[in-house]
């Protein structure tokens, strides 16, 4: 897979225009095929320009990756320290001891179980690195304190990305996208507790499926569906979760919640702009 560091990248060759199919909906003259393909040429100029544009930008996240990690040092420290002082002590604040716990809850949709929150209760840590110079990627990376479930201190999911066009279709392009993630392996301390395949688990996210590369598999579109999720998820936990991280934990931003309250909310803005047209209206008899 080419990256956003290939040479060839910030300059995408391309010879003559596609050639215009001719149908019902497109009954261009010759004319207009000219002026449509000197369209097009200017459209695989601006596709030029943002696959540079998409290099510097991942040139910048690096670059100010090491910043961020100075702040989210500061914030583990924090949590820390919390931790420490609050050992054992049974207190109507020990959710800040579970600080990521509630976090993946509250920011999480898929399957966390009570055995799953057990686990969860020791991760310390949520941060993600970027590297963009044979391939394009990001890695997520899940810290855990010493516990008695398995010897990993870090979980992490990787995911890849494509950020230049297609050579046969260019002007299908429409940004830099994951198209591929991978997990890692979780040293159980008690492998024979999680043969229970059955039941889904939040540790799921760390053994992604592998997409078959026929699309005539049956299961090609079950697991291109659970794929295409977890690469949003990706995307959501960089962008928005762990930034984000304390505004997720007291339940202010509400990306995971119910629409209801705002269609209520909604209604009874309704209700009241009637009520107060009703009052309005007996008012003027």
């Amino acid at each position: 897979m080419e990256s956003c560091r290939n040479p060839n990248a910030n300059k995408l060759k391309v010879g003559l225009p596609h050639q215009i199919l001719q149908n019902e909906k497109n009954n261009f003259t010759e004319d207009e095929k000219k002026i449509i393909g000197e369209l097009k040429q200017l459209y695989l100029e601006t596709i030029n320009l943002d696959v540079k544009m998409q290099r510097e930008i991942y040139n910048m996240e690096k670059q100010y990756e090491i910043k961020h990690n100075e702040i989210f040092e500061k914030r583990k420290k924090i949590l820390d320290d919390f931790k420490k002082q609050n050992h054992g002590d049974s207190t109507r604040n020990e959710n800040v001891s579970t600080f990521w716990l509630k976090v993946l809850k509250a920011s999480y949709t898929e399957f966390i179980g009570k055995e799953d929150e057990r686990i969860l209760s020791y991760l310390s840590d949520i941060r993600t690195k970027h590297y963009n110079d044979d391939t394009v990627k990001f890695v997520i990376e899940f810290h855990f304190d010493k516990n008695d479930y398995f010897k990993n201190r870090v979980l992490t999911k990787t995911y890849i990305l494509n950020c230049v066009p297609d050579a046969d279709d260019p002007l299908s392009y429409d940004g830099a996208e994951i198209v591929r993630c991978e997990g890692c392996n979780i040293d159980w301390k008690q492998p024979h507790n999680r043969d229970k395949k059955d039941q889904p688990t939040f540790f799921d996210f760390f053994s992604p499926p592998n997409l078959p590369d026929d699309p005539e598999d049956p299961n090609f579109c079950d697991i291109n569906a659970i794929l295409q999720n977890d690469f949003e998820l990706g995307f959501y936990l960089k962008e928005r979760v762990i930034p984000k991280a304390v505004i997720f934990f007291t339940g202010e931003i509400a990306d995971c919640q119910s629409s209801d309250g705002s269609e209520t909310e909604s209604e009874s803005d309704e209700e009241s702009d009637v009520d107060g047209e009703e009052e309005s209206s007996n008012g003027n008899k």
